[in-house]
């Protein structure tokens, strides 16, 4: 509409003449896209691994079983855990044990499941001084790294029925695998970030296993791959 009185007339305030007159149709409102969200903040890397993580789970499965998905936002780190119980106090039960080892994390990022907003989650953070974050609803953009693993979880939950496996071997091979590949955005092995250590796999290690952690280049290198990425978004 714009573009076709510009064509023809013009007067002071005709972009937001016209934009006030086709808030005001009824039919127009009822027909157009909701208002995207606003635009999102790069998450900057954390100072150190287990600062700021993401949850979410994922199901039901055919099996009746759900997947809470733990992953690290420094490291890329990523562990799952196999339920069929999702009420909030098995949620706050299961990374318990991982708490137990590494500490509490600063900030836990989730979804809007009813598990995650529920009263004891948030208690349970409020308790153990842990920063909750819950996403916007219906944009699942927010925790996309997390979004981004489930994506993988599910092809590989596909290819143990497919073939005929457990799935719970399958998840632990597909988590070696992954935990022991370099990370596109950091360059680095989610292991080796998480632990600052390599981790032994199948595959033979040149040199020694241990080293002392250098992440200055995993900073440069992330940011230059998030400006080559937002140039292509552009």
């Amino acid at each position: 509409m714009k573009g076709r009185l510009r064509s023809k007339v013009w007067w002071p305030r005709i972009d937001k003449d016209v934009e006030q007159l086709i808030k005001a149709c009824k039919g127009c409102t009822l027909v157009g896209l909701p208002n995207p969200p606003a635009p999102m903040k790069r998450r900057e890397l954390p100072a150190a691994p287990w600062i700021d993580v993401a949850m979410d789970l994922m199901g039901s499965l055919p099996s009746n079983e759900y997947l809470l998905v733990v992953v690290d936002y420094y490291s890329r780190y990523k562990e799952v855990k196999i339920t069929k119980t999702i009420t909030s106090l098995q949620i706050i039960k299961m990374p318990k044990k991982k708490f137990s080892r590494l500490g509490y994390p600063i900030s836990i990022t989730a979804d809007n499941g009813k598990q995650f907003v529920s009263e004891e989650f948030r208690s349970f953070c409020k308790e153990c001084n842990i920063k909750l974050f819950s996403s916007v609803p219906h944009w699942p953009q927010m925790i996309g790294e997390v979004e981004r693993q489930n994506r993988d979880i599910l092809k590989r939950h596909r290819i143990s029925q497919i073939e005929g496996k457990v799935l719970k071997e399958c998840l632990w091979e597909y988590l070696l695998m992954y935990n022991s590949t370099p990370h596109t955005v950091t360059g680095r092995s989610p292991s080796e970030l998480f632990f600052q250590q390599k981790s032994r796999d199948k595959i033979p290690s040149i040199g020694e296993i241990n080293y002392r952690l250098n992440d200055s280049d995993i900073r440069d290198r992330k940011k230059n791959t998030k400006r080559k990425r937002k140039r292509v978004w552009r």
